[in-house]
C-alpha cells in the first residue's frame, strides 16, 4: 500500500479523503471509545446529552446501537478518523432509500477544533448520499446557540428550514432544535458532481488490503452484484461448497441480511465482498468464532476472473492480521476439502500449519466429506505472514 491510509489500521473504513476517514465502530472498541469520551466529557457537555449523562457503558451502549443501525440498513455510527487517529465521531440518526433524507450528527475533539475537519467529512459524505445512495436531501440538527455546528450547515449551503419547539432534550433540558437542509439540486447547482442519482459506487465500510484490494463489508443493497457473480461461477464453486447448488437472488439476499449483517453485528466474525481493481471479484469471511478459546475460521472464494493475481492470499493475509491484532484470536484456522487444491494452497502459501484431516467432518453435495485443517496460532504469525 502506497501512501498513508486515513483510517486506523485493520478498520472496517469508510474513506472520504485523502487524509479523513470513518471507522466503523465494532464491540471491540468499546474501551477505547468510553477512555475517549471520558477525557472530552468536559469540552463536550455541553451541547451533547450523552456527554453529560456519561455512564461506565456509555460507550458500549452506542456502538450496540449504531451496530443496529448498521444491520436494519437505516443508518450507523462511526469514529471519525484524520491521518489515522480518531479525532471525533459521526452518525447518521435515519437513513432513507432513494429520493429519501438523512440526517447527520457529529462531535470533535476539542484539540482538533478550528481545523475544517468536520466540515470537509460532510462535505465528502455528501457525494455518497446525493450519486451514490440518490437521498433527495440531507439533514443537519442544530440546538440553537451551537455556532460551530451551525457554522459547518452554513458553509456547505444548508438552508434554515424548522425550528422544532421543545423538541430536543439537551444537557440544561428540554430546548428547541432548528433543522438546515440540502437539497440534492440545490447540490449540483453549486457545483456538486453531475453524476445520476445511483451510478455512482456505493459508499461501503472497507477493509482497505493494498492498493487493488478492498474487503467491503456486505449490506442489503450488495446483493444485486453478489448473486449474478455466484451464478456466473456457479460451476467452479458446485464441487467445494454446497450452497452454491441452487443459487438464487432471494437466497443470496437472505445470506446478506441473515449471515453478513449479523455476524458483524453479533460479534460473529463478518461476510465481506472482495473488491479487486474496484470490482466485486469474490467473498471472504471469518466464521464459527469462539470467544473463550478465541479462534475462528477464515472462509473465502473467487471469481474466475481474478485467479492467479495472489488476490485471496493478500486477503486472507489481512484478515488474518485483523483477526490477532482486532479481535484477541489465539488461532486461525482454513478448513478445505482435501482435493480442493486451489484452496489449500492459500494456507500453505501463507505458513499456515496443516494439522490433519478431519474425516466426515463436513456436510457436502453427496452426504458429509473429509476437511483438511489448517491453523496458524498468535506467536507463529508473525513469522509466517513474513514468508
Amino acid at each position: 500500500m502506497t501512501g498513508t491510509d486515513p483510517a486506523p489500521p485493520h478498520a472496517f473504513a469508510l474513506r472520504l479523503t485523502d487524509d479523513l476517514a470513518l471507522r466503523l465502530r465494532e464491540r471491540h472498541h468499546a474501551p477505547a471509545l468510553q477512555a475517549l469520551l471520558t477525557r472530552e466529557r468536559a469540552h463536550l457537555a455541553g451541547s451533547l446529552t450523552w456527554a453529560a449523562e456519561l455512564e461506565a457503558d456509555t460507550a458500549a451502549r452506542m456502538i450496540d446501537a449504531g451496530l443496529a443501525q448498521f444491520r436494519r440498513g437505516d443508518g450507523w455510527q462511526a469514529d471519525l478518523c484524520w491521518r489515522g487517529e480518531v479525532v471525533g465521531g459521526m452518525g447518521l440518526h435515519y437513513l432513507d432509500g432513494p429520493g429519501g433524507s438523512t440526517e447527520v450528527g457529529f462531535w470533535l475533539r476539542q484539540a482538533f477544533e478550528g481545523r475544517g475537519l468536520v466540515t470537509r467529512a460532510v462535505a465528502a459524505l455528501q457525494r455518497h448520499f446525493f450519486e451514490a445512495r440518490g437521498l433527495g436531501r440531507v439533514a443537519i440538527g442544530v440546538v440553537p446557540g451551537n455556532g460551530r455546528s451551525e457554522a459547518v450547515a452554513r458553509r456547505l449551503g444548508y438552508r434554515p428550514e424548522a425550528v422544532l419547539r421543545r423538541a430536543h432534550a439537551g444537557p440544561d433540558g428540554v430546548t428547541d432544535l432548528a433543522f438546515h437542509g440540502l437539497l440534492a439540486s440545490e447540490w449540483r447547482s453549486a457545483g456538486g458532481a453531475g453524476a445520476a442519482p445511483g451510478t455512482s459506487p456505493l459508499p461501503r465500510f472497507a477493509l482497505r488490503v493494498d492498493d487493488e484490494i478492498e474487503l467491503g463489508l456486505f449490506e442489503r443493497e450488495d446483493a444485486a452484484a453478489l448473486h449474478p457473480l455466484i451464478v456466473a461461477n456457479q460451476p467452479r464453486l458446485l464441487p467445494w461448497m454446497p450452497w452454491a447448488a441452487a443459487p438464487t437472488p432471494e437466497a443470496t439476499q437472505g445470506f446478506v441480511a441473515g449471515r453478513a449483517l449479523a455476524a458483524i453485528v453479533e460479534g460473529d466474525g463478518f461476510e465481506a465482498g472482495v473488491y479487486w481493481r474496484g470490482r466485486l471479484v469474490g467473498a471472504v469471511g471469518v466464521h464459527g468464532v469462539r470467544h473463550r478459546a478465541p479462534r475462528g475460521e477464515i472462509g473465502y472464494w473467487l471469481a474466475a476472473e481474478a485467479e492467479g493475481h495472489g488476490v485471496i492470499a493478500r486477503a486472507v493475509r489481512a484478515v488474518t492480521d485483523k483477526a490477532f491484532a482486532d479481535w484477541g484470536f489465539e488461532r486461525v484456522e482454513i478448513r478445505a476439502d482435501p482435493l480442493n487444491r486451489r484452496s489449500r494452497a492459500v494456507p500453505e502459501r501463507l505458513g499456515f500449519v496443516l494439522e490433519g484431516v478431519l474425516r466426515l467432518e463436513e456436510r457436502g453435495l453427496d452426504g458429509f466429506a473429509d476437511r483438511a485443517v489448517y491453523a496458524v496460532l498468535r506467536e507463529e504469525w508473525p513469522t509466517a505472514a513474513s514468508g
